[in-house]
């Protein structure tokens, strides 16, 4: 009982982690809209930016817009998210935590595709969005381990 604890604490640790940088962009991307000339802390130099990601169409929606009919910016989604997590982390029914592996292994996959564009589309180092990517695979990590100690 006591694994089961502590790995359901980690869980929630990472997505408290996971909210703080969810809000700090969600923040940003708002500053950016209301002032132009904003500088937020994470716009190192002209190399390292994050006002350059969130200003574009990939800092809504993910990009996928005109796919999915989702507009809102990243950081509300990544909040929800995991807000969402976090909540569910408090059971431990097999079907939710399946679920969980599911969707994290999408989101994951999302990460992966989001890494692509800011190399391939934008040529920036953005340190919110790695630190999300980092946040997100430690996230994957730890709902692997739990499905796997649950269920296996």
């Amino acid at each position: 009982m006591e694994q089961a604890y502590s790995t359901a604490s980690r869980l929630r640790g990472i997505c408290v982690c996971g909210l703080a940088i969810s809000v700090y962009s969600l923040y940003v991307k708002m500053k950016l809209k209301e002032d132009e000339n904003y500088r937020p802390m994470c716009d190192v130099n002209d190399n390292i930016s994050c006002s350059l990601v969130f200003k574009s169409g990939y800092g809504d929606g993910f990009g996928l817009g005109n796919i999915t009919q989702v507009n809102a910016p990243n950081g509300a989604i990544g909040c929800a998210f995991y807000i969402l997590y976090f909540l569910s982390s408090f059971f431990n029914h097999r079907w939710l935590c399946l679920v969980q592996l599911i969707v994290c292994t999408l989101t994951l996959l999302l990460c992966v595709y989001l890494g692509f564009l800011l190399i391939l589309v934008f040529y920036d180092f953005c340190l919110v969005c790695v630190t999300i990517y980092f946040i997100h695979t430690w996230l994957f990590q730890e709902v692997l381990r739990r499905y796997r100690r649950l269920y296996m």
